[in-house]
């Protein structure tokens, strides 16, 4: 089974630098904004914040989670998200309907989401690019979200990025959407990093994986927590190919574990069978999202009773 991960791994790596499926050669995306975002809009009185985790494909847990909340009245007063957590708060912020939130997800696959080409994957090895640019998530948010600009969203919501030159989360709050959500979910060595009010910004999962910090923030009454990590694979390795992904792995789980316990109501979805390019199990995955929250509902319920 190691040795299956290990090529499917080295496969996938390969697929990335070698194969592509586009011709252009998109420029990096240098966005030309002010050194510091425009001044965010307060948010007060927060009872319910939901924070939602990165993933990858397994973000389809988070919209089932989101439809459960709904379904039981649970009121979201600010919604955190980092890398895709960050998309499927944005799709919801935007239009804070779970059914609208599922058609817009249910039916999408990977290549909806990864643009790839061969040219800036071989630059990658000595330029700050990456073989996906971000053109292909650019436009499914273009096509599935009303709002331009933070201010036009119906829920207030914080998108994580990690600024990698400080080694530090950098929160978005306010200005353009696009290319918060696309920094957020730059995955290292996979999308292009992105230059954003004179930072060079990554993946929000590489600093806050589950930003509940972040979420603290904002004082509120109530943290939900959903994390859609999985655990690392234990035992030997048996080459530097596993060793590194094992230890990206054990970095994340540690730092998510970390963050989940400063939450008050923590979701965790049973999504550790699922890849972050999962593309073949979108009802599984929306499923145990669901079944998840559902059983949370009881202590959710209850803490919204103490709190008040």
């Amino acid at each position: 089974m190691h040795r299956l991960k290990t090529l499917l791994g080295l496969i996938l790596l390969s697929c990335i630098l070698l194969c592509a499926s586009c011709v252009h050669h998109p420029k990096p995306d240098f966005i030309l904004l002010p050194d510091n975002p425009p001044p965010a809009l307060p948010i007060n009185n927060v009872k319910v914040a939901l924070v939602l985790s990165g993933g990858g494909a397994r973000a389809l847990a988070h919209a089932g989670v989101i439809e459960i909340l709904e379904k039981n009245n649970i009121p979201i007063s600010v919604i955190v998200g980092s890398s895709a957590g960050s998309v499927i708060g944005a799709l919801y912020a935007d239009d804070p309907n779970a059914k609208h939130l599922k058609k817009k997800v249910i039916a999408l696959n990977k290549w909806d989401l990864l643009d790839l080409n061969w040219f800036a994957g071989v630059k990658m090895l000595w330029h700050l690019t990456g073989p996906v640019q971000g053109s292909a998530l650019k436009f499914f948010l273009q096509r599935n979200m009303k709002a331009k600009d933070f201010k036009e969203l119906q829920i207030p919501l914080a998108v994580v990025t990690t600024d990698v030159n400080r080694g530090e989360a950098f929160v978005l709050r306010s200005g353009p959407l696009g290319p918060a959500l696309h920094a957020s979910s730059a995955i290292p060595m996979v999308f292009n990093p992105v230059r954003l009010y004179g930072r060079t910004l990554i993946d929000g999962g590489v600093a806050s994986p589950v930003p509940v910090e972040i979420a603290k923030q904002f004082s509120p009454q109530l943290i939900i927590a959903v994390d859609i990590g999985t655990s690392p694979d234990y035992g030997p390795v048996t080459n530097t190919y596993e060793l590194a992904m094992r230890s990206l792995h054990i970095s994340y789980f540690k730092l998510a574990k970390w963050q989940t316990e400063q939450a008050d109501i923590l979701i965790h979805p049973d999504v550790d069978d699922y890849s972050m390019f999962e593309d073949k199990a979108n009802h599984d995955l929306y499923e145990a999202g669901r079944k998840a929250a559902i059983e949370a509902l009881p202590k959710i319920r209850h803490a919204l009773t103490k709190a008040s």
